[in-house]
C-alpha cells in the first residue's frame, strides 16, 4: 500500500472513530431497568452501529487498456456502518490485510435521506425515501501508479419497510435506484454513476437492555461510466454485518 493511500486511509479512519466512538459507548450503556419500565421505541427508529466482510467483484468494462492498467478485483473488504434514522454513514478499506493481492481499495460515503410513508399500521411501515448520497471511491494497483479516484453525487429513490415481526424480532429492508455524476479530484464533471444498493437487518429486539443485536445483509451494485472508457467499470458486492441497534 503506497503512502498517498495509507495517509488518506489514515485520516479519514481517525475521522470516523473520533465521531462514532462516543457512539459505541453509549450502546454499551445497557439499561438495568425493570423491563415492564422500559419505553416502546417506535418501529424504525433505532441507529444501528455494525462491522462486517464485505466481497466485492470490480470489473473493467472498457477496451483498449493494457493489463497492468487495470484495476479489476474480486476480494474481500472491512466495512463500518452507522444507519440512522435520516443519515448513513460508511466507511471501508481494503489491501493485503484483508487478502487483496494486487490492489487497495478505500469507500467513504454519507447519505441523507427522508422517508414519507405510504402504509403506516400497526407493527408495520412502508414508505418513500428520497435521498442524497455523496461517496468517494479510490482503487490503486500496488505495483504501479494506476488509480481509480472518483467521487460522486446521486439522488434516488425506491422503498423501505420496517416490520415488527413479533415482541422480540423486527426486520428493516430497503432498495433504492440512484442515479448522479463522478468525477476526480479538481474536475467539475467526469461521467455517470448508476447505482442499486439494498440494505435488510434483521433486529433481535431488548437482547442488551433496551439495545438491539442486528443482522444485515447488504447489495450494492454500480456503474461508473468516465472520461471515454477509461474509468469504465462495474462494481457488485455482497456485505454481511453484525452490529447493535441503540
Amino acid at each position: 500500500m503506497n503512502i498517498h493511500f495509507t495517509t488518506l486511509f489514515q485520516k479519514l479512519s481517525i475521522l470516523f472513530f473520533a465521531l462514532f466512538f462516543p457512539v459505541s459507548v453509549l450502546a454499551q450503556m445497557f439499561s438495568i431497568d425493570d423491563p415492564e419500565q422500559r419505553r416502546e421505541r417506535p418501529l424504525g427508529s433505532l441507529t444501528i452501529l455494525s462491522a462486517g466482510l464485505e466481497f466485492g467483484d470490480y470489473s473493467y468494462k472498457g477496451a483498449g487498456v493494457n493489463e497492468d492498467q487495470r484495476l479489476d478485483f474480486n476480494d474481500s473488504i472491512f466495512r463500518l456502518r452507522l444507519d440512522s434514522p435520516g443519515l448513513d454513514i460508511s466507511l471501508a478499506f481494503g489491501g493485503t490485510f484483508t487478502g487483496m493481492s494486487d490492489t487497495s481499495y478505500l469507500n467513504v460515503y454519507g447519505r441523507l435521506f427522508n422517508t414519507f410513508p405510504l402504509i403506516r399500521q400497526q407493527g408495520m411501515i412502508i414508505g418513500l425515501p428520497i435521498q442524497l448520497t455523496t461517496d468517494l471511491k479510490q482503487v490503486r494497483r500496488n505495483d504501479n501508479d494506476t488509480e481509480f479516484q472518483q467521487s460522486s453525487l446521486i439522488i434516488g429513490t425506491g422503498l423501505y419497510a420496517a416490520v415488527q415481526l413479533n415482541q422480540r424480532f423486527s426486520l428493516i429492508a430497503a432498495a433504492t435506484p440512484n442515479y448522479g455524476f463522478s468525477f476526480s479530484q479538481g474536475s467539475l464533471f467526469g461521467g455517470s454513476l448508476f447505482r442499486t444498493d439494498t440494505k435488510t437487518n434483521l433486529l433481535i429486539n431488548n437482547l442488551f437492555g433496551q439495545n438491539a443485536l442486528s443482522i444485515g445483509y447488504h447489495f450494492d451494485y454500480r456503474v461508473y461510466r468516465i472520461e471515454g472508457d477509461r474509468n469504465d467499470y462495474n462494481y457488485v458486492s455482497h456485505l454481511f454485518t453484525i452490529g447493535v441497534g441503540f
